[in-house]
């Protein structure tokens, strides 16, 4: 019996908690462990198929952002410290196998390389930067974001990065020598209200599974920002041309939410956080097709490999897992 891709049909599976709240999560490649970062400092690991739950300490402020080598033994995390640590994630008590200092202030964003052999970050001193996965050696440092770049990705297959800045700029840098080879504008999810700092950007950067197009997350029809008036938004951009697609955002509720993430299932489907639901869209459809309701506001998410669980993690300090199929 085999379980087919279906979001109508998703049913909660796993709910384990942590007593901090928990602002990102990552499934490693091998599907053994799912991996959250708190802001008691800390990062939880728990094994799937037991919920046994470990603690990784070593960071000393929020933890931000989580990677894995593309095999599963390596998991980096970045922090409000200033620092991305790697860790060997199939030890019994994961200890850092390297602690970098990266910024100068704190790492908003990393991103591993397809191969597994670098690691990029990027930081309130307005950098991006990649390293060795080896030995940690920085090999090359790229400026050019005017404001604070949120996230960052490498692009499909290469070297080369995107960044996404907090006034809604998107760089490409070109892999061999950190040049900048384009910018793309989302200004569309950005705001500046009165007195207020800037408020919205790119939060965060996924390229679709064909690598076509690239897609960026935030907010957007910004009311009251204090107040926290805007929607949940997502807009992608043709790779190849820059040509920017309809935005896709939740038309079926009036709900006050920033889109954290957004991951795609191999057959185009978009997934993304909105407020304490995670929806569901077809590609370049504006509105979701379908929503599911969770306990409580969503920070972050990731499929499993096996492309039907997906993880969740929560304002409440939860991580919870969806199955999104139906038996056939």
């Amino acid at each position: 019996m085999t379980t087919k891709f279906d979001p109508r049909a998703a049913k909660p599976i796993s709910d384990w908690e942590h007593h901090s709240k928990l602002l990102c999560c990552r499934v490693d490649p091998t599907g053994t462990y799912v991996v959250a970062g708190a802001i008691d400092y800390t990062i939880q690991r728990w094994e799937i198929a037991t919920g046994k739950k470990t603690s990784l300490a070593a960071h000393d402020n929020w933890v931000r952002t989580l990677g894995f080598s593309p095999d599963g033994n390596t998991l980096y995390s970045g922090a409000y410290d200033g620092r991305w640590i790697a860790w060997d994630i199939t030890s019994e008590t994961p200890q850092p196998i390297r602690v970098i200092q990266a910024h100068a202030g704190w790492v908003r964003g990393l991103a591993v390389s397809y191969d597994g052999k670098q690691i990029a970050t990027c930081g309130n001193d307005k950098r991006v930067k990649a390293w060795s996965a080896n030995d940690g050696q920085l090999l090359r440092e790229m400026v050019g974001h005017s404001n604070i770049p949120y996230c960052l990705q490498f692009v499909p297959n290469n070297y080369d990065l995107v960044s996404g800045d907090i006034v809604g700029n998107i760089h490409q840098w070109r892999g061999e020598d950190g040049t900048l080879v384009r910018s793309f504008t989302a200004s569309e999810i950005f705001f500046h209200i009165g007195d207020i700092a800037p408020f919205g950007g790119i939060i965060h950067l996924s390229f679709s599974p064909d690598g076509k197009k690239l897609t960026a997350c935030g907010l957007h029809k910004c009311s009251n920002a204090p107040a926290g008036n805007r929607r949940a938004v997502a807009l992608s951009m043709d790779w190849t041309t820059g040509e920017k697609r309809p935005k896709q955002e939740c038309l079926k509720k009036d709900i006050d939410a920033t889109m954290w993430r957004v991951a795609y299932h191999p057959d185009g489907t978009m997934i993304g956080n909105v407020a304490k639901d995670i929806g569901f869209w077809n590609p370049d459809a504006e509105d979701a097709f379908h929503l599911v309701e969770t306990p409580s506001d969503i920070f972050d998410l990731d499929l499993h490999p096996n492309q039907i669980d997906l993880y969740t993690a929560h304002f409440d300090g939860h991580v919870r897992c969806h199955r999104l199929g139906s038996s056939a």
